[in-house]
């Protein structure tokens, strides 16, 4: 199923249907019924499964950075993020696609962005946002640059993905100490 969706020749919004993926599986249509009870369920699945490998990227690179000062263990949180997206195309795609179920993998991702920007603060780094505006913009920045490689990519020279997210998360530390 995953390679499915990995398939950018194909790839449309949850581009599945039950026959495709018993197929893929090589079970009969009506087998994968008793795993799924419909599409949804299946899509949720799915997106779950994404979630999770999302997840651990994230985590990895948590682990892999734990003793850097804040900000690079931002970076290397940005890095990851950007790192599986251009891993996993087609499932990244799914999983920021309108059509996705919103759960709670989401709700994961958006903590782990919350937590990388709090340690700045919370070592005494003055944020030039609040901590909740910083996580978002870092987030949709990242987010955001790299839906703009893969559409307007070869209009616009918009440069190196993780050079782009080194200066951006440079770019929360205001000079100075914090307000105490």
């Amino acid at each position: 199923m995953s390679r499915l969706v990995a398939d950018e020749d194909r790839l449309r919004p949850v581009p599945l249907s039950m026959r495709e993926v018993a197929r893929e599986a090589g079970i009969t249509a009506p087998a994968i019924y008793r795993h799924f009870a419909d599409k949804e369920s299946l899509t949720r699945a799915l997106v779950d499964h994404f979630f999770t490998h999302l997840l651990e990227a994230l985590d990895q690179a948590e682990e892999a950075h734990w003793d850097r000062p804040p900000e690079r263990r931002l970076a290397a949180l940005a890095h990851a993020y950007a790192g599986f997206a251009h891993q996993h195309p087609g499932w990244f795609a799914v999983m920021f696609s309108d059509g996705a179920p919103n759960g709670t993998g989401v709700e994961q991702v958006a903590s782990r962005w919350r937590t990388g920007v709090s340690r700045l603060s919370e070592t005494g780094l003055r944020l030039s946002q609040d901590p909740e505006t910083a996580a978002v913009s870092v987030w949709s920045s990242v987010h955001g640059r790299l839906l703009l490689d893969r559409s307007v990519g070869a209009l616009w020279s918009l440069g190196d993905v993780h050079t782009f997210i080194d200066e951006l998360t440079g770019s929360l530390v205001a000079a100075g100490p914090a307000p105490g």
